[in-house]
This record gives structure tokens, C-alpha cells and sequence, in this order.
């Protein structure tokens, strides 16, 4: 065992150590549940696509998703095959049983951040100027319309989810540190490149849109 996987199995251990309580487990559970297949978020995608208020805004969240799933599920698990923690130290309590696939990176916490994460970007408000020249209020004004064909929902509420969701996010990394199937480095990685995954959709998105001179979903017209 190389010294990296060694400190980060100790460390894992110390986290488990640190957090173990039997209240706990129950609501580490559920949380865990909520990247389970993304099954959560791929609902949620699949209501913003839905809904014309909020189908710009499902088209960002659901490449989010996808682009990460192919880079984490399909690429990263198979090439990098990490074994999980729990088969290599036998400090480390396995709550859940097998996931049955490689350890790194996290995808419930990967899966979840990325749509989570292209929300919150794309929802994000402008800095208004005072006129000292000091950063004012935060302006939902300029944020582009998130539904089809100029009807858009309040970027102010769906901007607040994606910092829920980003939340939700790290809970659910948490939950995979405490339940025992995942590293403290399979986490954090999956945290980071689910928003990676994320920034690059909104920005191939944002380009195309720029190139065309017209939001995705606008009207020829407009």
C-alpha cells in the first residue's frame, strides 16, 4: 500500500471515529440516498426541461450531468479503479454494504454538484457599481432569461436552489466519508470536477449562444 492511500484511509478513519453517532447514521442514509443513480438531480432536470420557465435554464443543469457522468462513471471509475476503502482497512465500517464499482472519484458527489453547480452559475447576479465605486447590491437584472422564447422564471429563487443544491452536494460527500465508501481524496476530487464539468457546459453554452447573438430557446426574432 503506497503512503498516500495509507494517509488517506487514516484519515478517513479519524472522520469516522469523529463523527460516529447511532442518531446519526439514519440521516446519513437518507442523505447518501440523494445521489443514488442521480436519480434525484435527473428528476430535477428533467422539470426544468419541462417547464418553459425553466427549460434554458434544465438544458445548462442536464449537459452538467451528463458531461460529468461520462467523465466520472464511464472514464475516471474503469481507468483509475480504485479499491474502496473499506476492502483495504479493516478500521473503516462499511454501512451500506458494496457499491460495486470503483472508488474514485466520488460520483454521488459529483453527480450532484454538477447540476447543482451549473444553476448556481448560470442563475449568478451582477455587482452593481456605487457611485464611489464600491461593489453594491447584487442585480437579478442582467441574468439572462433561464425559460423558452423570453418567459423565464425568478433567477433570484432559482439561484438560492443552486446554492442549496451545492450544499446538498457537500452534505452528500460528507455522507460517503461517514458511511465508509469512499477517501477523503475520492470526495474532494468529485466535488471539484463535478464543478469543473459544470463551468465548461456553461461556458461552450454561453459561447454558442454569443456566436449566434441570441439565447438558446429565443426566437429567430428576437
Amino acid at each position: 500500500m503506497d503512503s498516500f492511500t495509507q494517509l488517506d484511509g487514516n484519515l478517513l478513519i479519524g472522520i469516522q471515529d469523529a463523527l460516529n453517532a447511532d442518531w446519526l447514521t439514519p440521516i446519513m442514509k437518507a442523505i447518501t440516498y440523494f445521489g443514488e443513480g442521480g436519480i434525484f438531480w435527473i428528476t430535477v432536470c428533467f422539470l426544468l426541461l419541462f417547464f418553459k420557465k425553466t427549460r434554458r435554464l434544465g438544458i445548462f443543469c442536464a449537459l452538467a450531468l451528463l458531461f460529468n457522468f461520462i467523465c466520472v462513471n464511464v472514464i475516471l471509475k474503469p481507468v483509475v479503479d480504485r479499491t474502496r476503502p473499506f476492502e483495504l482497512f479493516a478500521e473503516v465500517y462499511n454501512y451500506i454494504g458494496d457499491p460495486g464499482d470503483a472508488s474514485f472519484p466520488s460520483g454521488h458527489t459529483s453527480n450532484a454538484v454538477a447540476p447543482a453547480w451549473a444553476m448556481f452559475r448560470a442563475t449568478m447576479p451582477s455587482r452593481l457599481r456605487k457611485s464611489d465605486g464600491k461593489k453594491g447590491d447584487r442585480c437579478y437584472d442582467t441574468v439572462p432569461c433561464l425559460g423558452w422564447k423570453g418567459v423565464g422564471a425568478d433567477p433570484k429563487l432559482f439561484h438560492k436552489l443552486g446554492v442549496a443544491g451545492v450544499v446538498l452536494a457537500f452534505f452528500i460527500g460528507i455522507s460517503r466519508l461517514y458511511l465508509g465508501v469512499h477517501f477523503p481524496s475520492d470526495v474532494i476530487c468529485g466535488f471539484l470536477i463535478g464543478i469543473m464539468c459544470a463551468t465548461v457546459v456553461y461556458l461552450v453554452l454561453i459561447g454558442i449562444e454569443k456566436r449566434r447573438g441570441r439565447l438558446i430557446g429565443s426566437a429567430e426574432t428576437e
